[in-house]
């Protein structure tokens, strides 16, 4: 066996169990072409060296740090481009002494770098002192201190340094321009405390923790703490609020976890961090069988609760906030917490925001979604003086922005909305199939596909329509969003002909939301299908008092879109009005 001095670096797939449980083919072909498309001819470029394989991860060696440094950086930017959205990897750089036995690497140089990359953030990269060391300054990339952390069966402390890649660095056209970055949504993900006896449950702690960071991370527009960071924080005794503050993350996830026998219960709240007052909190009780998925689970409960949780609070916020935002992120965001579908009153003062916020930065995607939005919502309102033109413009302008910024999702969904109002089915279908794609956790883009499907013309998308609906129902009942969401099972039960669903569904949205006049509209329906002319009548009257301006032209409008274009299907729900002697 030879001894040399060497770089190492490690790489492997987060969460790549969860990956091949839900899509073994898919993930598969995804690692396939990551290695043949991304790593090997990377791996060329920078003069490495493939060590060996290991499962889902891979092993290398370089003789440059800064080759091996410039190589991880175009790794995860070329995976973050091309891959699988779900495929991200860890990677851990060090430069130590190895032994090399067949061409095989051992020792503590290659043990330091496999505890590095568990440190990564998904789409991250560790590197130790030596590294960051040699590599400074010759990188266009930046490094983030982390601080020293104790790594398992390493006698001495080792300083972490994160290499951010360009992937994750805050963008213009997708989130809030660079000087404002502060603005957007932030949260720190403290390590959950283990309330057991057992020493051995803090370990599944910290994998909570983990994974809750990992999903997190993955919602476009929210800036996450350094899982790293903060269990560096926790490691030095350090009070980690010290970091909030420093950092101005707005809000901060804690939580706790006990297992008693075979059942385990973790508690996660949410706070406000400039008050630290309790914005939700919640109980999470599960049978603990396959450790590893109950994790996963609870962490994925943990984030769609949030989800929900840091929409509503964030909508709270720019409401009460009467400061003027000059930047177009700030017009953006201030436009959003009109709540135009209820607030159609609003709309005007939105038209007005998302031009305002166009003309400010016209290559800021965001700007031009809502602009879209609110063409499309001066229709469904019934105040527009011309609905072909704010049509023909609600299209552009989300054509518009997917150019700009073509796999923000949040673009996404608002092109598969104004899509489908336009009767472009098929393809607002594939715009939010890619948005969810993107952005799994985020259950405003489910919500949407699935009211998109659930209107759609064949029974098997109509048919996963409802089960998407049905599941983000059951999983998130306490999001701002849940009355659409019943509005949306309201009409599509009603294109089915379960005209008594219908009915229920659109009550439970009336009672959340009353002022939402789409939703008396499709309890009006649905009452007059049933032969419930008084209480159809009831209805409408409700609609009025939400919209005091609703007329039959609007009337129609409404159920023209809803119905997606499909002239059969408006003409049944334009029966149940005339029915009730509403038209």
């Amino acid at each position: 066996m030879q001894r040399r001095l060497t770089t190492i670096l490690i790489a492997d797939v987060a969460g790549y169990s969860r990956l091949m449980a839900e899509d073994e083919a898919g993930t598969l072909a995804a690692l396939k072409e990551c290695h043949s498309g991304i790593i090997e001819p990377l791996l060329q470029q920078f003069g490495g060296r493939l060590v060996k394989l290991m499962g889902d991860g891979l092993l290398c060696e370089f003789s440059s740090v800064v080759d091996a440094a410039h190589f991880a950086i175009g790794m995860q930017d070329g995976v973050e481009a091309k891959a699988n959205p779900a495929l991200r990897f860890r990677i851990g750089i060090n430069v130590g002494d190895v032994l090399v036995d067949d061409g095989d690497l051992y020792g503590d140089g290659v043990n330091v770098a496999a505890r590095l990359e568990t440190l990564a953030e998904p789409g991250g990269i560790c590197v130790s002192e030596m590294v960051y060391q040699q590599a400074r300054g010759k990188l266009a990339a930046p490094f983030e201190d982390l601080g020293e952390h104790s790594l398992k069966n390493l006698p001495e402390p080792v300083r972490v340094f994160a290499l951010r890649p360009a992937s994750t660095a805050v963008s213009a056209g997708t989130t809030a321009p660079p000087a404002q970055e502060q603005a957007q949504g932030s949260i720190a993900v403290f390590p959950f405390d283990s309330l057991s006896a057992d020493p051995e449950d803090a370990y599944l702690a910290d994998g909570l923790t983990s994974e809750i960071i990992n999903m997190l991370s993955r919602m476009p527009g929210l800036r996450v703490a350094a899982r790293a960071a903060l269990f560096s924080a926790r490691t030095r005794n350090e009070d980690p609020w010290d970091m909030v503050r420093e950092q101005t993350y707005r809000y901060v996830l804690t939580g706790n976890l006990r297992r008693a026998g075979a059942r385990i219960r973790v508690i996660a709240e949410l706070t406000d961090a400039s008050t630290r007052s309790q914005i939700w909190s919640n109980t999470f009780d599960r049978q603990l069988e396959d450790i590893f998925t109950v994790q996963e689970e609870i962490a994925e409960a943990i984030v769609v609760a949030f989800g929900g949780q840091y929409m509503d609070a964030e909508w709270r916020r720019l409401r009460a906030d009467k400061a003027e935002n000059l930047d177009a992120w700030g017009l953006v965001q201030k436009a959003r917490a009109l709540n135009l579908p209820v607030n159609r009153n609003a709309i005007p003062e939105a038209f007005e925001l998302a031009t305002r916020a166009t003309v400010a930065d016209p290559s800021y995607a965001g700007a031009q979604a809502l602009l879209a939005s609110v063409h499309a919502q001066r229709i469904m309102s019934g105040v527009s003086s011309d609905q072909e033109a704010d049509r023909a413009s609600a299209v552009a302008a989300a054509e518009r922005a997917r150019e700009l910024a073509p796999d923000d999702p949040g673009v996404l969904r608002t092109l598969g909305k104004v899509l489908s109002n336009c009767g472009e089915h098929a393809r607002a279908i594939s715009a939010l199939r890619r948005a969810v794609e993107i952005s799994p956790f985020d259950f405003q883009i489910w919500g949407r596909l699935g009211r998109t499907l659930a209107y759609g013309g064949s029974t098997a998308e109509q048919e996963e329509g409802h089960a998407i609906l049905d599941r983000i129902l059951s999983r998130a009942p306490d999001h701002p969003m849940v009355p659409y969401w019943f509005y949306f099972k309201s009409v599509a039960c009603a294109r089915q002909g379960r005209f008594e669903e219908a009915a229920r569904f659109a009550e439970r949205s009336t009672q959340i939301q009353p002022g939402y006049a789409g939703a008396w509209i499709a309890l009006a329906n649905a009452r007059g299908h049933l032969g419930q002319n008084s209480g159809a009548r009831e209805a409408i009257e409700s609609a009025r008092r939400a919209n005091p301006d609703l007329t039959p032209e609007h009337l129609l409008e409404q159920i023209r879109v809803a119905s997606g274009g499909d002239d059969a299907h408006a003409e049944s729900a334009l029966s149940g009005l005339k029915a009730a002697g509403l038209l």
